[in-house]
């Protein structure tokens, strides 16, 4: 068996509000948010469903652990959340045991559980000239068991519902200074969605029409990267509401930059995704163990030590 790849996609809060003095009183204030949400009756648990899906994913339970990490020249305690998930409204699907003369079918009503997703949530806590600042780092533990939507969607439904973080995901400073040497890129695209108003709308229909929104694509091959540059930072119509660009390093390396507008209606990026972030290599025979706290914790303490040396904001940012 080739060697598998734990991946450990980061993300990074926005600075809190209400900012406290010492570690200990951030894993404090969310492990009461975690207390709780496991006290909610069970049909006041959060449920995520995917736009025009029928399955839906419903966080059962957060177990937390806390453990110390030495780095930074202190101990610092850190929460490393075990995710109790299932899915309901599954369809098409069936289970085929050995011992069992038949294949049964799985009904809407069955729960399809999954025990261990797990995300290590590392407190900040920094001056921005005289003003504390309180910030959340958040090391999703992506296992070869999970499939890398499933597993991102549970940790950020979390994060921002239950726990109240405003999260972006961070890319690696290698990769910013990997695309900004990279002479061309093979495949770029960038993506639009724009208001549209059509001048031959029914009149009849507009009263009730609460929105009309249309998209386009375009597609580049071999673009240099002053050109890519200049895409980036092309000035946008008003009827632009969001753009996403998607540009290829080779063909599995990819990043991935989300542009919104703000409550001021400024196009900002709020979003940039690489495909080959942080990742631990996991021996075969390792695999029977990868789910152990312990060991989550011994696989994440070296990314948690790059991360904080190289990529952390620092006191000015």
């Amino acid at each position: 068996m080739a060697t598998l790849k734990i991946k450990v996609p980061i993300y990074i809060s926005s600075p809190l509000e209400d900012p406290v003095d010492s570690h200990p009183d951030m894993c404090q204030r969310l492990e009461e948010l975690i207390s709780a949400y496991n006290d909610r009756r069970p049909e006041d648990k959060l449920s995520v469903t995917q736009r025009t899906k029928l399955k839906q994913k419903v966080i059962k339970y957060i177990h937390t652990d806390k453990y110390t990490f030495d780095v930074e020249d202190e101990n610092t305690p850190a929460l490393l959340l075990r995710i109790e998930e299932y899915k309901k409204n599954n369809k098409d699907l069936y289970i085929e045991s050995p011992t069992a003369t038949a294949a049964r079918d799985i009904t809407p009503e069955d729960k399809i559980g999954s025990n261990f997703n797990y995300v290590l949530l590392y407190p900040l806590l920094r001056y921005n000239g005289n003003n504390l600042e309180n910030r959340w780092v958040a090391f999703v533990y992506n296992d070869p068991s999970k499939e890398d939507i499933d597993i991102r969607t549970t940790i950020y439904s979390v994060l921002s519902k239950i726990l109240g973080l405003s999260v972006k995901m961070v890319i690696r400073e290698a990769t910013k200074r990997r695309l900004s040497i990279t002479p061309s890129f093979p495949k770029v695209t960038a993506s639009y969605v724009l208001v549209n108003n059509f001048p031959n709308d029914r009149v009849e229909l507009t009263e009730y029409q609460e929105s009309c929104k249309t998209t386009r694509k375009r597609v580049f091959k071999n673009l240099p990267r002053e050109s890519f540059e200049l895409l980036k930072n092309e000035q946008q119509p008003d009827d632009v509401l969001s753009m996403k660009i998607t540009a290829q390093f080779n063909k599995n390396e990819t990043v991935k930059m989300t542009y919104e507008r703000n409550e001021e209606q400024v196009l900002m990026q709020t979003l940039i995704e690489e495909t080959n972030g942080y990742e631990i290599s996991l021996a075969p025979e390792d695999v029977v163990t990868m789910h152990h706290p312990a060991k989550v914790k011994h696989y994440l303490r070296e990314i948690i030590t790059r991360f904080l040396s190289n990529e952390a904001p620092n006191r000015d940012e």
